[in-house]
């Protein structure tokens, strides 16, 4: 190797430009501030140093052997996309940087996030473990009004739930649902929804005008057909009575075009009209619900038919459908005028509480035949409570103000009226048929109320207690589709 051709082209330390004494204005220092001994002394006050490994001229590219005492102790990093240079000398070698390829890579700084973040993350934290430690201090709640649900409660550790899997399940629920100021998260993370353009919270579309809509249940064929089946299997035992079957769609279907834009739902009217073809028995009347609410939402001044915040029909929609099924049963005309009385104009109903959303209040009417008072007595049978109402006002004062129709749902309530033509109704139901009950009252001596979720008692042995002259079946195509108690309790 030519040592004198090394030598000449090292890096020549008087060819660099000095820095004047007041410029002090460079990026970086190195390490301990030592230099290359052939290099100027840093002006005093001179502070940063502007990486120099990006002024190469002059500098050769060969990697040759530098003198020893010309190396200041200075650590270098080396790239790491080439080895280091090695040089060969008789039988030595030895790893080392050449002078004259001396590169310098600025140390990389990291930078510190700012005490926002830090303040937040200490916050979100405390946050959460103040959360932990008070679900385990504060007293659990049974209800949230807010949502209109009974809340997951502490679930038990036995060996069998441990090993299922259903206890962690279970707690994770109950942790959940538990959890402090679980409402104020839930109008919180709606808000921050809106915000940026989300149209569903929790399972309710946010549509325009105040409206919010419960999600269609997934329509499952031989699920429906099972149903439809146990209805058929269960009227053809009382060819002589009057059977009808009112299923109502939801407020998503009739009030499409207040749903959010692009949102593409199910038919539900196809879907009613699957279940009317799977009902066999001839004698059973399907009402068909959807073409009469379309048809009322089309009158002049029409009234809401749905609830904006509820999942349930609104009284006026209940007595569109009653009517028609009036005609169809031919009760007495006379008897069929009502008056509606406004109860309330402050309902936030269950999608408003799942949604998070508590800007619309909707109003809620009650409709009694004319001259009904004191014609009926409510009996509730497993409560034993017997009433002269149908009406319970004190509900109200409550969450849930639909639950002013016959105080909520139940087993089985027997209702005695004055109307003495010994025709008798058999109600199967869920809570849409609530706030029609009522219309029905001065039509029939007795009507027995049936809701196969709760009903412990065989449906048969009702049957041969009563002379039933007409049996009804009223449902929402939600609760429909979703009810598992319906096929046991018809098939019993």
């Amino acid at each position: 190797m030519n040592t004198e051709k090394s030598k000449e082209n090292i890096f020549d330390a008087d060819s660099f430009i000095k820095v004047p004494e007041d410029f002090n204005d460079f990026d970086d220092v190195v390490s301990k501030r030592e230099f290359i001994s052939s290099m100027h002394k840093i002006p005093d006050g001179f502070s940063d140093f502007v990486d120099i490994s990006s002024n190469d001229e002059g500098v050769s590219n060969e990697s040759e052997e530098a003198p020893e005492e010309e190396i200041a102790e200075v650590v270098y990093e080396s790239d790491d996309n080439e080895p280091a240079p090695v040089c060969e000398e008789e039988n030595e070698q030895e790893d080392y940087t050449p002078a004259h390829s001396y590169q310098h890579k600025p140390k990389r700084s990291v930078k510190k996030p700012p005490k926002f973040y830090n303040i937040a993350a200490a916050i979100f934290c405390a946050v959460l473990c103040l959360g932990s430690v008070s679900t385990l201090v504060i007293k659990d709640k049974a209800f949230s009004e807010s949502e209109n649900r009974v809340l997951e409660q502490k679930p038990a550790l036995t060996i069998s739930s441990i090993t299922d899997g259903s206890f962690m399940k279970k707690f994770e629920t109950y942790l959940t649902d538990q959890f402090p100021l679980r409402d104020s998260a839930i109008s919180l993370k709606t808000f921050v929804d809106r915000v940026i353009g989300v149209k569903k919270e929790n399972g309710v579309y946010i549509g325009k005008n105040g409206f919010l809509f419960d999600s269609p249940t997934d329509y499952d064929k031989k699920d429906m057909t099972e149903k439809a089946t146990a209805i058929s299997d269960f009227t053809q035992k009382y060819p002589k009575m009057k059977k009808a079957v009112i299923i109502s769609p939801n407020s998503s279907y009739i009030y499409s075009d207040m749903l959010p834009d692009n949102l593409k739902l199910p038919n539900q009217s196809q879907q009613l009209d699957k279940v009317e073809k799977a009902i066999k028995d001839p004698g059973v009347t399907f009402v068909d619900a959807v073409s009469v609410l379309k048809a009322a939402k089309r009158e002049k001044n029409a009234p809401l038919l749905f609830y904006k915040t509820d999942h349930h029909w609104t009284t006026r929609g209940a007595y569109a459908v009653f009517e028609d099924l009036a005609l169809t049963w031919k009760l007495n005309a006379e008897k069929a005028k009502h008056r509606f009385f406004a109860v309330s104009d402050s309902f936030e109903g269950t999608l408003g509480s799942k949604a998070g959303v508590h800007k619309t209040k909707d109003l809620v009417e009650i409709c009694v035949p004319l001259k009904s008072v004191g014609t009926y007595i409510v009996n509730y049978e497993s409560q034993q409570k017997k009433t002269a109402t149908l009406f319970e006002n004190e509900k109200l004062e409550q969450k849930n103000q639909y639950e002013v129709f016959l105080g909520g749902n139940y087993d089985k309530v027997i209702i005695s009226t004055t109307c003495l033509n010994n025709q008798n109704l058999l109600i199967i139901k869920d809570s849409y048929a609530n706030c029609m009950i009522p219309m029905l009252t001065a039509h029939f001596s007795k009507i027995v109320v049936i809701d196969p979720r709760y009903l412990t008692d065989s449906i048969d042995a009702i049957m041969k207690e009563n002379d039933f002259t007409h049996i009804l079946f009223l449902y929402n195509l939600n609760t429909f589709l979703e009810d598992t108690s319906l096929v046991d309790a018809l098939s019993e």
